[in-house]
């Protein structure tokens, strides 16, 4: 692939298959902190090529899965995917109206993208059964600082700055002290969060410019008129290659993610005072977490 030769305009799951292996990687280690009996329901937030929804429909074969994503452009690569027990379909997390339907709601790199993370989390509280949790991964404090340095950076010279006039950031990228605020507020009998540190080595340049363009780039070409979208493309990926050079050719960028385990209250389970505990240690580099019981 030459560097300078795309131009992804919209979203394509299987280009993003192709350049997502490492959040596929993390989903798999998320996916390890569920012990499903096997008969469980689950809503998958984010489904994006489907690789890890299929992973979640073998994991509950008595049970099923629904995959959600706002993309309809996803749709294809994930069907291909699709077990018996699973099944897909385009709707925005921000969208949610389930009620008690999920025993488990799960999400990978999908919720840095909604803004508005109480009122998601409210919904995700309401579609869960009594007893159901949330297990979540997404971008947070910290996370891909080249990558946002450079869009940034590009976005402050002319043309760009009034061409995007009026350009909403498309990420939401919390710290963990206000996370934990977020939710000590919500209704969810037990909670932990925890931050992971998934510094990301691409093997060379062709492996950073396709996760650039697909998913990163996206929001900021369709926002352009067309004229300007391979200008601006073509000064990220220039900018992002030379602050990330490895002396070995590779490329590497800083993640910062965030897991959130939360727990709806069972039936007559009452609700009390929060009890703390901090622990810090070593996972994958550092990671701080903190567990919650009302």
């Amino acid at each position: 692939m030459a560097t300078n030769d795309r131009l992804v305009e919209s979203w394509d799951g299987r280009d993003y298959e192709r350049h997502s292996s490492h959040q596929r990687a993390w989903g798999s280690g998320l996916m390890a902190e569920l012990s499903p009996r096997g008969d469980e329901r689950i809503l998958d937030l984010g489904y994006g090529d489907g690789s890890l929804t299929r992973q979640l429909a073998e994991r509950v074969p008595r049970g099923s899965v629904l995959g959600i994503d706002a993309a309809a452009e996803m749709l294809e690569a994930a069907r291909d995917k699709c077990a018996p027990n699973m099944a897909v379909q385009q709707l925005d997390i921000t969208q949610l109206a389930f009620e008690a339907e999920f025993d488990v709601v799960f999400s990978n790199a999908a919720l840095h993208w909604v803004h508005d993370h109480a009122a998601v989390l409210h919904k995700i509280h309401r579609a869960l059964r009594p007893g159901g949790v949330l297990l979540a991964q997404f971008g947070c404090d910290g996370n891909c600082p080249n990558l946002l340095a450079c869009l940034q950076g590009q976005m402050a010279i002319p043309p760009f700055p009034e061409a995007l006039a009026g350009f909403q950031w498309p990420w939401f990228f919390p710290a963990l002290p206000a996370y934990e605020a977020l939710l000590r507020a919500l209704p969810f009998v037990e909670w932990r969060a925890w931050i992971e540190h998934r510094d990301q080595r691409f093997p060379g340049a062709d492996a950073i410019v396709g996760w650039i363009d697909n998913p990163c780039l996206i929001p900021f070409v369709q926002a352009l008129p067309a004229d300007l979208r391979k200008p601006f493309r073509d000064a990220v990926v220039e900018a992002m290659l030379s602050r990330t050079r490895q002396l070995d050719g590779s490329h590497l960028e800083p993640f910062r993610r965030m897991d959130v385990w939360a727990r709806k209250a069972k039936p007559r389970e009452r609700m009390g005072e929060s009890q703390f505990v901090n622990r810090s240690g070593l996972l994958q580099g550092q990671w701080q977490e903190t567990m919650h019981r009302r």
